[in-house]
């Protein structure tokens, strides 16, 4: 009977003990399955060249997030809902065997508070094409930019495109979101998992920004959420290039898609030092130019801070263009992943 008794105090001890070890160690997430080695495809025709089959294979790429359309306000008259789709992908080429395709919606923050008006057909919209091309799904995922004012808006919406999807392709459909950097610090949204964006992270209609696509600087403020943030994550990384044209007044004016080598034209453009350059003439309506790229430096710098706070994630590009890819080594693709 006095073993007894002296041994609740050592057990109670004991578990005690086992309990603030365990709480010593940073949390670890359960991360999502069969997610790692994947990139976005964000062009509105589906058409692979060799470069970029050669690119999935050769670094064992799985899955591609690939954008079917946008969703935004209805300008359009052909159209009955208060919001339309526009930016339909088209598909040249068949879907590579080996790769798992997860199409992707982007919808406008403004046009997330009209969900209830396009919700169903939007999943029929999906289940069509994907009949149409004869693309087996088992994901679809939602790229939305809300905030405090439209989150209450888009998880509605998760929670009911996941039912109507459910229902047109008759078997359970996974639901992933994007989750930008500002969004770690609210309620994570009712998906499997999300994919945190860490590219777009500056201000790019801000002429004095160095760099918008990705600044070790704009990505420091939101580390101290990934701790605590309850969700499992893949990490997002840029692997493109842009240039944002300002006018006369350096106001933004646009973002431009022609590449770095067009900028070495002497005729056209005037460089200024820091990746800025002046317009000489043939371009009426923007006078300055700013060319962002980001080194393969910067990229692993971030995700090592990341992954610090958070633990090891899967990795996706983005995106896949065989031109903007090559400027970054194998051995640096392949951290990139690692």
């Amino acid at each position: 009977m006095k073993l007894y008794h002296f041994t609740i105090p050592i057990v109670a001890a004991i578990l005690i003990a086992v309990v603030s070890i365990a709480y010593s160690f940073p949390f670890k997430k359960k991360t999502p399955s069969n997610q790692q080695n994947a990139v976005y495809y964000w062009r509105t025709t589906f058409q692979l060249n060799e470069v970029e089959m050669q690119f999935l294979q050769e670094n064992n790429i799985k899955k591609m997030y690939v954008r079917f359309f946008d969703v935004e306000p209805n300008k359009y008259w052909k159209f009955r809902d208060n919001c339309a789709p526009i930016a339909t992908i088209e598909f040249y080429d068949t879907v590579p065997k080996f790769v798992e395709i997860v199409p992707v919606v982007f919808i406008k923050p403004e046009a997330i508070v009209e969900y209830q008006t396009f919700t169903d057909n939007m999943a029929h919209r999906l289940y069509a094409m994907c009949q149409y091309h004869n693309i087996a799904i088992n994901e679809v995922q939602f790229d939305c930019d809300w905030t405090g004012s439209t989150r209450e808006a888009f998880f509605h919406f998760l929670k009911e495109i996941r039912k109507s999807l459910n229902d047109y392709f008759q078997k359970e459909i996974k639901l992933s979101s994007t989750i930008r950097l500002h969004q770690l610090a609210q309620t994570p949204p009712d998906v499997d998992y999300g994919v945190l964006m860490c590219y777009n992270t500056g201000d790019f209609k801000d002429y004095k920004t160095e760099n918008s696509i990705l600044d070790v600087k704009d990505v420091k403020p939101y580390l101290k959420y990934l701790k605590s943030y309850d969700l499992p994550l893949t990490l997002g990384l840029p692997v493109y290039e842009w240039n944002v044209a300002f006018d006369s007044n350096k106001e933004f004016y646009c973002l431009n898609r022609f590449y770095y080598d067009d900028l070495q034209d002497t005729t056209y453009f005037k460089s200024l030092g820091n990746n800025y350059y002046e317009i000489q003439g043939g371009y009426r309506y923007f006078s300055y130019v700013r060319h962002e790229e980001v080194s393969a430096e910067t990229i692993l710098q971030v995700k090592d801070l990341i992954q610090k706070r958070y633990g090891k994630m899967p990795v996706a590009l983005y995106h896949l263009d065989s031109k903007q890819l090559s400027k970054y080594s194998k051995d640096e693709i392949e951290a990139f992943f690692d």
